[in-house]
């Protein structure tokens, strides 16, 4: 159970503790005084969504600890998925910084705000004034029914089957409604293969063309300029002159016979006679290989302009174009297993829709056999709840849905979900005579409080979550009611911790500890505080609940708090 609360700078909240009980724990307080905001800090530190509106004005954040004296069977499982070890108790703490960001710890360990979330169903089932509209929604109905029914476990079975098998479905269809859009893809593909094969690109190619293409388009010039060095060096284009290395050398050799000396400048002047005379011939060579092709240059200028065209399309390299065309080929050969693809995704949906149909067909048996059950057990919580000539009843049906579930005792398909192929609906009759309609169209505020009331009553019995929270489970509810409501919640209080605010002071009478949450000015600034108050302290409070702070008011507070003890005492 909940053993205590702190809570730090949250909303109007300064600072609260608040050690809390067995049994029934009410707080009252006047209307604004921050009573809810109590339970909205309790929803905080069981994971709802925190708003930057949750951190007190001036304060640079805001905490809340929840301190559970023993750890739940079904939090164990919990625990265990996110690390955290088990302790005699559980302690579970947020803390809120201005921007909305959080941090969320279980006995000391950092863990993700889901965490708390999925602990938080385990230890407290949290009631506020919202819940009375979703007792209009089918979803919440269903919801009460499979929780009185224990169905939880084959839900989650169904639900886990029913996503596999939509995920499949809408893969396979998003598969067939592209099938357009796959050809022309096929033949885009195709045709990129198809240019990039042709072309038989190798690496560095153009390149080696680009230098090729140099060389031809300058042949006839490089055949004149190697001509006319060589005869340069072989004395042919110095006219009548004599051959200048050729002199030199006999120059040098006469030197070198006058003054030995001279010798090495001699047999320099040797070498490069011979050096100029085989220069001359490797121009002369070169002069006679090089030859001017325009058909091949025609050739390379062609090849170079196929290649700079798919560089264009498809890389930067003729290697990256290869990489393109392999990429592009990949692809096809995917696309051509869309067909084998589809086929595997339809064989797989038939395969869950046979593993899904007998489980909906048996939690769907189930659920109904249980309908009446529940219809019967809130009957007898709204006759205790003065509403003696109510009839309620939970209807179930199935919505026909081409895209559904084929049964055997269907005429046509039934849509389905996550919870199953059932749709629900709880009716309502509240004087006798009158038809049994959806409880949005009959149900009065304070009818639609006990009718909550009486679920929880019902479901209290079945739920083993062991602390309850109501947030004015009582609103709409007149006095003459309270009692009534003051004994289920105490009823529930004999098997479960119950935290309840109310503004009725008949309620406020069956407490077992007693809070009393006030709202005062300091300094400028708004905040709420809670105090928890004992014998004539509270008879005091449940006086001024009724509205008279006055003698008489004290001795009604004083037959209340008796009659609540009589009824606690003998119940």
């Amino acid at each position: 159970m909940l053993r205590h609360l702190s809570v730090r700078d949250f909303a109007l909240i300064d600072a609260v503790d608040l050690a809390l009980e067995p049994r029934l724990n009410v707080l009252t307080g006047e209307t604004g005084a921050g009573k809810s905001i109590l339970i909205d800090a309790l929803a905080l530190v069981l994971g709802r969504r925190a708003h930057p509106a949750d951190v007190r004005s001036g304060a640079p954040s805001a905490f809340v600890e929840a301190v559970f004296d023993t750890t739940p069977s079904r939090a164990v499982a919990v625990l265990d998925s996110y690390g955290v070890d088990v302790d005699e108790s559980l302690i579970v703490s947020r803390e809120i910084r201005g921007a909305g960001r959080s941090t969320a710890r279980v006995n000391g360990r950092a863990v993700p705000v889901r965490a708390l979330a999925e602990l938080g169903r385990t230890l407290v089932d949290v009631h506020g004034p919202s819940e009375h509209q979703s007792l209009f929604r089918r979803s919440q109905q269903l919801e009460y029914l499979d929780r009185f029914a224990g169905l939880t476990p084959q839900r989650t079975a169904v639900a886990v089957v029913t996503r596999e098998l939509r995920a499949t479905r809408r893969e396979a269809d998003e598969l067939q409604r592209n099938a357009r859009e796959t050809a022309r893809e096929i033949d885009l593909l195709t045709f990129q293969v198809d240019e990039i094969d042709s072309a038989e690109l190798t690496e560095g190619e153009d390149e080696q063309l680009r230098a090729a293409r140099l060389l031809l388009a300058n042949a006839e010039r490089l055949q004149s300029l190697a001509s006319r060095a060589a005869g340069q060096l072989q004395g042919e284009a110095l006219g009548p002159a004599p051959d200048v290395f050729g002199a030199t050398r006999e120059a040098a050799d006469a030197m070198a016979a006058l003054d030995p000396g001279v010798r090495p400048l001699a047999e320099q002047a040797a070498q490069l006679q011979e050096l100029a005379s085989d220069l001359a011939l490797s121009l002369q060579s070169y002069a006679e290989i090089v030859e001017s092709d325009p058909a091949r240059l025609r050739q390379i200028d062609d090849r170079l302009n196929q290649i700079e065209a798919l560089i264009r399309k498809y890389g930067d390299t003729p290697a990256d174009v290869v990489a393109y065309g392999e990429t592009a080929r990949a692809r096809l050969q995917e696309i051509d297993r869309g067909d084998a693809r589809i086929e595997e995704l339809r064989e797989h949906a038939a395969r869950l829709e046979d593993r899904l149909l007998p489980a909906v067909a048996r939690l769907s048996a189930e659920r109904r056999r249980a309908a009446s059950d529940l219809a019967n057990a809130v009957s007898e919580q709204l006759a205790d709840l003065n509403m003696p000539s109510a009839e309620f009843q939970v209807m179930l049906r199935h919505q026909p849905d081409p895209a559904g579930l084929t049964l055997e005792d269907e005429p046509e398909p039934v849509a389905f979900d996550d919870s199953g192929i059932d749709q629900v609906d709880f009716l309502l009759s509240v004087n006798t005579g009158q038809p049994l309609r959806p409880l949005a169209d009959v149900a009065s505020e304070g009818e639609r409080s006990r009718i909550l009331l009486g679920l929880k009553v019902v479901l209290a019995k079945v739920d083993q979550t062991p602390t309850l929270a109501f947030d004015e489970i009582d609103v709409g509810v007149g006095p003459r009611a309270g009692d009534i409501v003051g004994q289920k919640l105490a009823a529930l209080a004999a098997w479960r911790q119950v935290l309840c605010i109310t503004h009725l002071a008949p309620v406020a009478a069956f407490g077992d500890t007693h809070f009393v949450v006030t709202k005062s000015d300091l300094e400028g600034a708004t905040t709420t505080g809670v105090s928890r108050v004992d014998g004539y302290q509270v008879v005091e409070e449940i006086a001024a609940m009724s509205g008279a702070s006055t003698t008489a008011g004290r001795r009604v507070a004083r037959d209340l708090m008796a009659a609540a003890r009589s009824w606690k005492h003998e119940a």
